[in-house]
């Protein structure tokens, strides 16, 4: 695996990744979900689940379309933009757990609250493919904002 670091212009110490990279997964998100509702069973939806679960947890090492456009794609590649990885980690948890509610919903028998909550997932997995803005992304930011509020106005 290339090193990252040394590509990098994000603040020292923190894990990176590159933007393409993030997007290919978020692609891979998208399309499943869309799958899963196009053939109509909610089971399907256990793939991107199990894929955002193992992102969350294991960073780019349990990303496997992360991991496949750093071997194959970006060596082909012209020079790449690296990011924070803590975001699109705290995106894909927050995927996680929606996907995990959707499949619950799904086996409670509300299958109409499980295909909502799972095509927003895809929906803002689609959206963050596409134009590359990540509203999980964007919500990292605001939890690390208010806890920073929170513990300096902590008396």
């Amino acid at each position: 695996m290339p090193d990252l670091a040394a590509d990098a212009t994000a603040a020292p110490g923190f894990p990176l990744l590159d933007t393409r990279a993030a997007r290919t997964a978020q692609a891979v998100v998208a399309v499943l979900v869309a799958a899963a509702a196009a053939l109509g069973d909610w089971r399907l939806l256990a793939l991107p689940a199990l894929h955002l679960a193992l992102a969350a947890a294991l960073g780019r090492r349990g990303n496997l379309p992360v991991r496949a456009f750093d071997a194959y794609v970006r060596p082909r590649l012209s020079s790449a933009s690296f990011e924070d990885a803590r975001p699109p980690r705290f995106a894909s948890t927050v995927g996680a757990v929606f996907l995990g509610a959707s499949l619950l919903a799904h086996a409670a028998g509300a299958h109409a609250l499980g295909w909502v909550l799972a095509l927003a997932v895809g929906a803002l997995a689609g959206l963050a493919a596409a134009t590359g803005l990540c509203i999980g992304c964007r919500l990292y930011w605001v939890v690390v904002l208010v806890r920073r509020f929170r513990i300096r106005s902590a008396p």
